[in-house]
């Protein structure tokens, strides 16, 4: 039964976006542009949001980037806000359905520095 819950959750962690960068030790630039790069497969939605977030931020980091990309392009440039990105450490990128589901996160990136 052990192997089977095993062989399950392996599965289902091979069957979804990953993002590929940035990565731990990435500093993008406050100004940007800087670029996400993420794998696919054929199973995950067509379209995302990604969203800049930062829990080590009070109030914490969310920040829309971009919208309805098209995930079968495996990378896209993103600027920053209007209000700009606030230099940090700690930040992540989430890959999300859209901005109306900010905490169902589809992927997830490394901690990433904001320069």
């Amino acid at each position: 039964m052990r192997s089977f819950v095993v062989t399950l959750v392996l599965a289902a962690s091979a069957f979804a976006y990953t993002v590929t960068s940035p990565t731990n030790g990435t500093t993008w630039t406050a100004s940007g542009p800087n670029t996400v790069s993420w794998t696919r497969v054929d199973t995950d939605p067509q379209t995302f949001t990604i969203v800049l977030n930062n829990q080590n931020h009070y109030p914490a980091t969310q920040q829309v980037l971009a919208s309805f990309v098209d995930g079968s392009q495996g990378s896209t440039t993103v600027n920053p806000p209007s209000g700009g990105m606030q230099p940090g450490s700690g930040y992540r990128i989430n890959l999300v359905p859209d901005a109306s589901y900010m905490n169902t996160i589809l992927a997830q990136s490394d901690q990433f520095t904001i320069s």
